[in-house]
């Protein structure tokens, strides 16, 4: 993703949350499927979504396993670095305050992150996994088009406005830490594939043609991160602006659906 600044930095999360499925893929952490909606690279499409048969010979499923101490203590770090970047910002924060907030001691932090950076890529990694999981749903039902891009959209928001503190410290860190940025533009390729692939499925369909994918994707993932770091971390373009939500996802989703289905 694009970092351009704090903002640009903080956008770039999204990215990899909002790649659409393989219909369209846009993140996520979710980028628009073959319908060209943000999902998932891979995910099926309703052609390839179990039947109803199919889903009664799976087996059951198994009782979840219990944490163990280890990973229960390392996602107590991790909610606790997010509550803390949320509150006073991914460049003030130090170790001391994450193992503060998190009830244990800043030497066991030690034991599963090597510094608040590691745990910070953990964090945009959870986001773009949950993310791309999400959004590949209204593509897997096979709905149409522009309905799937809308609700793809929609999860996106709706998910990195719950993890704004990660994603804030996403482009702080990506400013400052090239190690971080390393890790950082692993996860955001995922997205541009993602997105990239559901460009290609819609040009299977005969949309969009000779269109460049790659600075498409590109393109497309940069604007939804940008744009929801400028709305919901920034609180809009003016300093008294008040965000409509539904506003907001509006103008999305008609330029994403615009600029992916259309025929000569």
């Amino acid at each position: 993703m694009s970092e351009p600044g704090d903002a640009a930095s903080r956008s770039g999360a999204l990215a990899a949350s909002e790649a659409p499925t393989a219909s369209e893929a846009p993140t996520a952490a979710g980028a628009p499927t073959a319908a060209g909606a943000p999902t998932a690279s891979g995910a099926p499409t309703a052609s390839g979504a179990p039947t109803a048969s199919s889903a009664q010979q799976a087996p059951p499923a198994q009782p979840a396993r219990r944490l163990t101490k280890g990973a229960r203590s390392s996602a107590r770090f991790r909610r606790a670095a997010q509550e803390v970047f949320a509150r006073q910002g991914y460049l003030h924060t130090k170790v001391e305050d994450i193992a503060k907030q998190a009830g244990l001691s800043p030497a066991s932090f030690y034991n599963y992150y090597d510094s608040k950076a590691d745990v910070l890529a953990a964090l945009a990694r959870e986001f773009h996994e949950d993310a791309s999981r999400d959004i590949a749903v209204p593509y897997q039902s096979g709905r149409p088009h522009e309905e799937a891009v809308r609700e793809a959209i929609t999860i996106f928001w709706s998910t990195y406005r719950d993890r704004l503190g990660a994603l804030s410290g996403v482009f702080q860190a990506s400013m400052v830490d090239d190690a971080f940025l390393a890790q950082w533009r692993l996860v955001r390729a995922e997205a541009l594939r993602f997105i990239s692939s559901g460009i290609a499925a819609a040009q299977r369909e005969g949309y969009c043609p000779g269109m460049d994918r790659e600075y498409t994707a590109s393109a497309l993932s940069s604007m939804l991160e940008h744009y929801c770091y400028v709305w919901l971390y920034q609180g809009g373009d003016a300093q008294d602006a008040v965000c409509d939500e539904q506003r907001a996802i509006d103008a999305l989703v008609s330029i994403w659906y615009r600029a992916i289905y259309w025929r000569p």
